[in-house]
């Protein structure tokens, strides 16, 4: 039968119902009698749409009745109905609930909670009281599973709060009992006919649904942040590292209410570990979710719901939901739902609880690991149960214990080692877990699976073994950070504290967390020989072992980022490890070095006396250095922390392992490192020699990635940086003075530079990671003066300055940039000498082309252009090595080039590699070079307009010339990024100290012709760039960055000289920063608005002309308009709140009658009067508050030529009020 014509007849009835007026909700009744199932369900749907779209004109009475009969309808034909049917039918009942709700009276609510309870406790298959509370939950949770209501926030709100206090726990400890019985009845049926296992994995599967929904329940809080934290929604994904870091930190609760969340009750094993987070459940939850049955019978359910697997239809889902169950309830979290009468109490139900949960993760540990850990079939479980460790053990660590010993507050872990008498072998099976993760690992790397790994997931790091692995590896370096974190506080105390210990040393922290040590001590030597056991076959897999696997090696590997950066954090967990036990842990490392070091010496012996025969195999070779390189990886890690802004200090566990040898033999620090430096000179072979074919450029790199992180460290260290230093370093890298060697290895290192640029000088890779490590001596003084006064500087200097066109142009700049920062610490005329020959560097690579005969005929020749783009790189090295020894010889050189780049600029109007590498030497030089440190007046002139010429040069090029690439191409962007990063470090290279140009730090010719090559700038940036382009993200961030910058510093300059057209196109950007989803953009945008208008409110612009008056005008309105949609309707960012409310206050104190119109047009979208009033008193109360406020009376009465704008903090709480208020009303779901 053809039931398309039902369907159409069907839909137009229920298009036709909605916009009837005055139905009664039994006309609907009459789409259910049909016996076709689609037509049943698109019934049910027709009374859920004219129910939410007519609820007023039907009524809470007539609603509610309709609702129980349909509820009646569902319990009277759950067998009968089509499956589809039954779930959309209990789908509209819980959506009708919610829709009266608030209006229903709290008993009545109660009476259909307890139906709902009630009909899940006799779990009637199918159970309609089950689907529907599933549902219900749901509707009331919000997120993307709530329907469309076009009701306020204010109403969701309250059915959330009024749900979670006092119908979702009845809701859930009945889906526990269901789970109870149906684990009874399956132990009943173990030795029993299967036949009723099917229904009881149904019923189980149903149970666990509402289970997990509510153990992912975000709960509403009457703490006032988190309030207007849900009134604003979800925050808007930043985009970039520092919004990306942030956004980290506000996901990383779950505990706020959000309208706009996604799916709540999550449909994968938890991915995000900032998302990992159980809900603080309130104080009544403590009862049913701290029992002890309960948290076992979560486990047990589990392992019930394995053999539900024989069900095709259940499969996966019933044990899925179970592992997330287990994963939320193992870190259960919060003062409320430990709270006590008092501190032991509190203490008391912690340790219970994580007795219980230790107990049976123990059980699941064991039978995870007497399982196929690498099987596809073992994944969920192996993930699950890491991730349950984790989220238990970081949970534990971070919840305080309250009670004391021995004067001292009990640590998180010696609470739970003291307290729970499972713990000891609770840590020790998670070690045991950690290094069976590990063998498996390599289990795979020596079975058949390999090949289907690699070819599946690209290598074993990327299979779920080693996923797992690294959940426990965080897991474990939270334990290790927390006694170090202990350790490095007791000390700090030692002397005020001294004796605050004495009491029961059974009891005390230090009694039991070194005891603890101890443990962690032996467990560390297995895993870390696990873990190195695994990178030695990873290496084997690694290293291909013909030719036609060599060229794809190559070519991966020339595409994927550096081990030491794809696996700090693997190598990092190493270190920590290490670190606990130095002596076993280099004693192993350095054996292994020196194992590899002496083979492949011998392979390189046998090849140069030519006894190799047919017994050279490349894949030895290749073999040993990758498996060295990853041991160095580990030495490097474990020596020395990284740093890049701090002093980096010898770790203290490797100060203290150096302290108790006898001598430089044993101290195997010293050993390890140089056997580093052996090794190196080792590779290093002469170029000539038959030998440099079989050399390695990554073990190279990698030998002096790990020089760069220990030598600023180890070297000519400043012992009164440490309390004590072992006789054995100071001998092995301490300065002459001490009576060490350092300055032997110092020389020693610059003639391993110099070799590893002779072998390696077309590996890119290798020779940058050589001048970092010069760029790093160079960072140290002591050690750069040492460079510069030995012997080796002055070569080494001529050898680059004679030799740099030998080497790739990308590191150019590089090479100059440490030249000049170490020529900085030589004597005077060391310096002068050592400039003059850089100056003469970087000036002979531009004149040899720039004034050739033929240079305009041959400008275009490849060759001639990679010159051109040499020199413009050195120059930029240059300018980034500038300080005060160097400042004024830079200057100058400065000036000198300037007509180059001019010219520069005119040969290449049509290209981009040129005049995009002049504003990146611009930039640099607006950076790095310090104006107030010229002389006098002439000289800062003549760096401004040697600035603007530059500028006018590059627009006069830019301007008009057509583009024969896309608009967004990478080139042009970093070209525009550039010019607008230039004018931006101009802006604060000039104005230094200086508040605004109305008190400048220079004087005020010299600060006026600035501001006029700033908003030349501002222009340029405008003129050069399409509207596409300024708006990209990242254009765009910086570019509002700019203007708020310009707003703050150069108002009046901005007024006196940018043209009409380009405020217009302010505007339009200013436009695009509201309620942007990158955070800076938006925090840019409002303080760019609230500078702007402060300064146009207080200082006027009545002078202007009357074209860019009207564009002030209209920008502001559009700008009023939007903001105060994005604030009164959209998802906001709470932390932007107070920024984006400033700019409103700013902009309605500019306009107040547009503000006023737009509010009309609030009171207009209301339905009703009491709508309109709600409004109108919060708006009244505001403009009160307001007229009190001490910011803005301070504001309107400023006579500041430049005022300040509102101070946002002082607007904080009427602010947060009113858009609180009346988001309330006006925000629809």
């Amino acid at each position: 039968m053809d039931y398309s014509h039902v369907l159409c007849d069907l839909e137009q009835a229920c298009a036709d119902f909605q916009v009837c007026s005055g139905s009664d909700a039994c006309c609907i009744r009459q789409f259910v009698n049909s016996n076709v199932p689609t037509a049943k369900f698109f019934a049910v749907r027709g009374i859920k749409e004219a129910v939410t779209a007519s609820y007023a004109a039907i009524g809470l009475v007539n609603t509610l009745a309709l609702r129980d009969e349909l509820f009646q309808l569902a319990l009277a034909n759950s067998r009968s109905f089509e499956s589809f049917v039954l779930d959309s039918l209990c789908w509209v009942i819980a959506v009708i609930t919610k829709r009266a709700w608030v209006d229903t009276p709290e008993e009545q609510r109660l009476a259909f909670t307890q139906t709902l309870c009630e009909d899940i406790v006799r779990h009637t298959t199918p159970c309609i009281g089950m689907i529907t509370a599933t549902y219900l939950i749901d509707e009331i949770a919000g997120g993307s599973k709530c329907s469309q209501f076009r009701l306020p926030w204010e109403f969701h709100y309250t059915c959330k709060t009024t749900f979670e206090n006092a119908h979702m726990l009845h809701i859930f400890e009945a889906a526990l009992k269901v789970i109870h019985q149906q684990l009874q009845r399956s132990a009943e049926m173990q030795h029993a006919p299967s036949g009723g296992s099917h229904t009881i994995a149904y019923e189980r599967r149903s149970a666990l649904h509402i289970a997990d929904r509510v153990l992912n329940w975000a709960f509403t809080s009457s703490d006032e942040s988190k309030v207007i934290a849900a009134s604003f929604g979800h925050s808007k994904s930043g985009s970039g590292a520092s919004s990306a870091s942030r956004a980290g930190q506000r996901g990383s609760s779950r505990d706020s209410d959000n309208l706009d969340d996604g799916d709540g009750s999550g449909s994968a094993i938890f991915e995000n570990e900032f998302q990992n987070r159980t809900p603080l459940f309130p104080r009544n939850w403590q009862s049913l979710l701290l029992s002890g049955e309960v948290l076992t019978m979560f486990f047990s359910v589990y392992e019930a719901t394995l053999s539900d697997q024989m069900h095709a239809y259940f499969s996966p889902g019933s044990s899925h939901l179970a592992l997330q169950c287990l994963v939320q309830v193992s870190g259960i979290r919060g003062k409320d739902i430990f709270a006590s009468a008092d501190a032991k109490g509190s203490d008391a139900l912690r340790a219970e609880f994580a007795r219980v949960v230790m107990r049976n993760q123990l059980q699941m540990i064991r039978h995870v690991c007497s399982m196929d850990l690498v099987s596809e079939g073992s994944e969920d479980m192996v993930v699950a149960t890491t991730q349950m460790i984790r989220r238990f053990i970081e949970t534990q660590l971070e919840e305080p214990s309250s009670t004391v010993v021995a004067n001292q507050r009990l640590h998180s872990l010696a609470f739970l080692v003291i307290g729970i008498p499972e713990a000891h072998e609770y840590f020790g099976e998670v070690s045991k877990f950690i290094c069976m993760l590990l063998n498996s690992a390599a289990g795979i790397l020596r079975s058949d699976m390999l090949q289907r790994v690699d070819d599946d997931f690209g290598d074993v790091d990327n299979y779920f073994v080693m996923q797992a692995f690294d959940e426990l590896a965080n897991a474990w370096s939270t334990v290790i950070n927390q006694i170090r974190e202990w350790e490095y506080l007791e000390e700090a105390a030692a002397g005020t504290n001294s004796g605050s210990n004495g009491g029961d040393k059974q009891v005390s922290n230090q009694s039991v967390l070194t005891s603890f040590t101890h443990f962690l001590v032996t467990t560390a030597y297995l895993i870390r020989s696990e873990y190195i056991q695994l990178r030695m076959l990873m290496c084997e897999d690694s290293v291909p072992s013909n030719s036609s696997r060599a060229e794809t090696f190559s070519i991966d590997q020339g595409l994927l980022a550096k081990d030491y950066v794809v696996y700090e954090d693997q190598l990092q967990f190493f270190a920590l490890l290490a670190r606990l036990d130095l002596r076993t842990s280099l004693d192993r490392m350095y054996e292994n070095l020196c194992s590899r070091c002496n083979a492949l010496q011998e392979e390189f012996k046998s090849l140069e006396s030519g006894t190799a025969g047919e017994s050279y195999n490349q894949h030895t070779i290749d073999l040993l250095h990758e498996q060295t390189q990853w041991i160095v990886l580990m030495i490097g890690f474990t020596l020395c922390d990284s740093g890049t802004s701090e002093r980096v200090l010898i770790p203290k566990p490797v100060l203290e392992y150096s302290a108790a040898c006898s001598n430089t033999g044993q101290d195997l620090t010293v050993q390890c490192i140089m056997v580093l430096l052996k090794m190196l000179e080792f590779e290093l072979v002469s170029p000539s020699s038959p030998l440099a074919a079989y050399g390695s450029p990554l073990l190279v790199e990698t030998l002096f990635w790990a020089l760069r992180r220990i030598a600023p460290v180890y070297f000519l260290l400043d012992r009164s940086d440490y309390r004590d230093v072992s006789k054995s370093t100071i001998t092995a890298f301490g300065s002459t003075g001490d009576g060490g060697n350092g300055s032997v290895i110092i020389n020693g290192v610059l003639d391993l530079v110099k070799r590893t640029f002779d072998l390696w000088s077309a590996e890119e890779d290798v020779l940058q990671m050589c001048v970092s490590v010069l760029l790093a001596l160079g960072q140290r003084t002591a050690i750069a003066r040492e460079i510069t006064s030995s012997s080796q500087f002055t070569p080494l200097m001529q050898y680059f300055t004679s030799n740099i066109s030998r080497f790739p142009e990308a590191i150019h700049g590089s090479i100059i940039e440490a030249l000049a920062l170490l020529a900085c610490h030589s004597s005077p005329a060391d310096h002068e000498r050592c400039f003059s020959d850089l100056k003469t560097l970087i000036l002979r690579s531009f004149s040899q082309v720039v004034h050739s005969s033929d240079f305009m005929a041959r400008h275009q020749d490849a060759r001639l252009v990679n010159q051109l783009l040499g020199g413009l790189d050195m120059m930029d090295g240059l300018l980034s090595a500038a300080n005060f020894r160097n400042m004024d010889a830079i200057f100058g050189l400065f000036f000198e080039v300037q007509p180059l780049f001019e010219q520069l600029l005119t040969v290449y109007a049509h290209g981009d590699e040129i005049p995009c590498q002049v504003i990146q030497v611009m930039e640099s030089a607006a950076r790095y070079l310090d104006v107030s440190s010229l002389p006098d007046d002439e000289h800062m002139l003549r760096f401004s307009h040697c600035f603007r010429t530059l500028l006018r040069q590059y627009q006069t090029s830019a301007v008009g010339h057509s583009k024969s690439q896309s608009d967004t191409d990478i080139e042009s962007l970093s070209k525009i990024t550039s010019l607008i990063s230039a004018v931006s470090y101009l802006v604060h290279n000039e104005m230094g100290f200086a508040p605004n140009e109305a008190s400048p730090s220079i004087p005020k010719a010299v600060a006026d012709d600035f501001g006029e090559t700033e908003v030349f700038g501002l222009y340029c940036v405008h003129v050069t760039a399409d509207s596409s382009q300024l708006l990209t993200p990242n254009v765009l961030r910086i570019h509002i960055q700019l203007i708020s910058e310009m707003a703050q510093y150069r108002m009046p300059s901005l007024i006196r000289w940018l043209p009409t057209e380009i405020w217009a196109q302010i505007m339009d950007v200013l436009l695009a920063g509201i309620d942007h989803s990158i955070y800076d953009v938006g925090h840019r945008t409002y303080e760019a608005i609230s500078k702007l208008g402060a300064y146009v409110k207080v200082a006027g612009i009545g002078s202007a002309p009357a074209e860019l008056r009207d564009v002030f005008s209209r920008g502001f309105k559009q700008l009023l308009s939007k903001l105060l949609q994005a604030l009164l309707f959209s998802p906001f960012d709470v932390e932007l709140v107070e920024y984006a409310g400033t700019a409103l206050v700013t902009l309605g104190l500019l306009d107040p009658s547009h503000l006023q119109t737009c509010f009309q047009d609030l009171f207009a979208q209301g339905e009703s009067e009491a709508f309109a009033e709600r409004l109108s008193s919060t708006l009244t109360k505001f403009n009160s508050d307001l007229e009190a406020s001490d910011a803005v009376r301070g504001l309107l009465k400023t006579v500041k030529p430049i005022p300040d704008p509102i101070d946002s903090a002082e607007l904080r709480q009427p602010l947060f009020e009113f858009l609180v208020n009346t988001r309330a009303v006006l925000r629809i779901k």
